[in-house]
């Protein structure tokens, strides 16, 4: 038996959890303060991007890495027009959940960074559904949005979580989204 706790085993740490981190507490403040740091990871070294930040939540978490793992995560870069830039970082779909459990993480399927190539101040998404898939409708969202459970980051500092409707406009095709913002 062990004394205080010492001895115990630490729980595992799902790679659901640690994307969950990823998105909500590691991106955010690259995606906000240093921007220029995920231009040059997903230019310079793209297939390293995604297993850097994996790397960087399992330090959070205290847990050893595992490869495999850390080579599910995708950078993906492009141009949204003449004047923005994306960089988006895919996540492994996610297990389906069961609601029922009181351990359940929504896994994000995606992080988003649009970025004005002027170098203007960047905006942060965090996209995902609660049940595994990337293809919901609009009209599902409508009707089952309110229903859905999520749990709620704790922000950063400086950070306002908004939904993205209220920043891009209605007609998003995920369940469960977020815009991560600075706010003065």
């Amino acid at each position: 038996m062990a004394l205080f706790g010492f001895g115990k085993k630490k729980p595992a740490v799902g790679l659901p959890q640690l994307c969950y981190d990823i998105a909500y507490f590691v991106l955010p403040h690259y995606a906000l303060d240093e921007p220029a740091k995920i231009v040059e990871l997903c230019t310079r070294s793209p297939e390293a991007a995604g297993p850097w930040f994996y790397v960087m939540a399992c330090t959070m978490q205290k847990i050893e890495p595992v490869k495999a793992d850390a080579m599910k995560l995708r950078w993906h870069r492009g141009d949204l027009d003449d004047e923005r830039e994306y960089f988006v970082l895919e996540y492994p779909v996610p297990p389906p959940v069961d609601l029922g459990r009181a351990d359940v993480v929504l896994a994000p399927h995606f992080s988003a960074m649009i970025r004005p190539k002027s170098g203007a101040e960047t905006d942060y998404y965090i996209l995902g559904g609660p049940d595994g898939r990337r293809d919901h409708a609009a009209d599902d969202h409508a009707a089952t949005a309110e229903l859905q459970p999520r749990p709620r980051p704790r922000p950063a500092a400086g950070v306002v979580h908004r939904p993205v409707a209220e920043v891009a406009g209605a007609g998003s095709r995920c369940l469960s989204h977020t815009a991560i913002r600075r706010h003065d």
